[in-house]
Formats: C-alpha cells, structure tokens, sequence
C-alpha cells in the first residue's frame, strides 16, 4: 500500500500471510477527525463508538489500527489515491464506488436537518432550504442522499450550503450562529443538543433528509481484491455478533432501517 509522510511505509497483507499464518505484521491505516483527540473520558460519546468498531473490525482480522487524523473530505482524497487503507460511515454513491470497495456495513445513519425554530413554518421540504434567509451547514463532501444531489445542482439552493471540513466544525456553525441550520446524523446531533442544551433550544430536528446504512470502506488502488477480501470476511464473521449489537447499544446506533 501507499502511504503519505503521515503514514510509516509498511508491506501489508502479504499473501504468505494470509494463506499460513495470522497476519501479525498488518497494519490498518484508517481516517478518523480530531474529535478522537478530545481528552473527554466521558461514555456515549459517536467518536468512541467509531473507535470501538474499528478496533473490532481490525482484532478480527488480526490486524493493528494505525489512526491517521486528517478531516473528512482529505481522507476520501487519500482513499482514493491509496494512500490510506480504510475509512468508515461511508454512503454508498456510484462515484465513490470507483474507488472505495464498500466491505460491509457497520450501523444505519439517520441524516435529520435540524433547524432553527423561527424558519420551520416555512421550510415543508429539503428544497424549501433555498428560500431560507441564511445558510446551512453541512459536511464537505458528505453523501446526504440522492435526492440532495439533485438540489445541489441547483445555484440558489448550492448556495445556501456552508461546508465544514469536520463534524465539530459543522456543529460550531450553531454555536457561532453562522447558520440556521445544519445537516446532521440524528445521534450525533442528540448528543451535541446534551452538551449544548441553551442552543439547542434554539433548534430542532425538522426533516429527514436520508437515512441509508453506512460502511467500512477499502481503498481499492491502494489494497489488492485479496486484502479487501480479507478484511470483508472478517467483517462478516462479527456482523450483527453480540459484541457488534452490544457496542452500538452502548453508545444507542442502530443497525436495522425503521
């Protein structure tokens, strides 16, 4: 594989390996946000839940994690270059299948815009955001559905989008009162709206604007069909397992479409 100067060039997932022997010199380059920094020890928190799944897909395999921190949007460019092995909560689009092989899907994400409470008289559908007399925040290039990709299209709605490179940097749009809104995963939202409860006020979950499960994905350029395989399979012996549906228990994902 390939790696950038943040990464240590290491022969992954030789396939002497895979065929005698547990694959202990395999390292797993995978994408996460600064969030994973924060020194809060607090349980409950998304950003542990992201860990605790990629360590579970990473014991599986036999397979140590190395945790490259870069914002969402670099790490797709870096996905696609092969200069990094995995990233997750990854939407399914045919463009993005050109060069992530989506290995398996890890829990449902419930894309909500949360709106402040003086514009949802007047904003009855996703399209109704470009009337809006200020903008709304949403992740760089974030999948929100095919319906959104649509009205992305269009100039008057485009520019009411305010891009963040981070999901925090999303959520301190609200905090700074930059938008009147923003795009968010349900849970992730419910779990600012604890910390933040005088803005939250302010705000609510208004429309659903996807929802759609999300996935572990493997760089194809930089990973062989071997090594992607290798790691789908090692997926598919814990999906859905007890320590699977106990971890997203924990932190209250779900895995099954309501």
């Amino acid at each position: 594989m390939k790696f950038s100067c943040l990464i240590v060039f290491f022969s992954l997932f030789s396939s002497a390996i895979f065929a005698t022997e547990k694959a202990t010199d395999c390292i797993l380059s995978a994408q996460i946000t600064e969030q994973h920094y924060q020194n809060s020890k607090e349980p409950g928190l998304w950003h542990f839940l992201h860990l605790e799944l990629l360590e579970l897909l990473a014991t599986t395999a036999d397979c140590k994690l190395q945790l490259v921190k870069v914002p969402w949007s670099r790490g797709l460019s870096m996905l696609q270059e092969g200069q990094l092995d995995l990233m997750m909560t990854m939407s399914k689009s045919p463009e993005r299948e050109l060069f992530a092989d989506f290995i398996g899907s890890h829990y449902v994400e419930e894309a909500v815009l949360v709106l402040h409470k003086d514009y949802q008289i007047k904003t009855q559908t996703l399209s109704d955001i470009k009337l809006l007399p200020g903008q709304i925040g949403v992740l760089r290039e974030a999948f929100y559905g095919e319906e959104y990709q649509r009205l992305q299209q269009n100039p008057d709605f485009a520019k009411k989008l305010l891009d963040a490179n981070t999901i925090s940097h999303k959520l301190g749009f609200l905090e700074r009162n930059r938008v009147l809104g923003v795009i968010e995963d349900r849970a992730q939202y419910q779990e600012w709206a604890k910390k933040h409860p005088d803005i939250a006020r302010l705000y609510s979950e208004h429309l659903v604007v996807n929802r759609n499960p999300v996935y572990f994905a493997a760089s194809r350029s930089g990973m062989t069909q071997q090594q992607r395989d290798h790691l789908r399979q090692s997926w598919a012996k814990v999906y859905g397992s007890e320590v699977h549906m106990a971890i997203l228990a924990k932190y209250g994902w779900s895995l099954q479409l309501e």
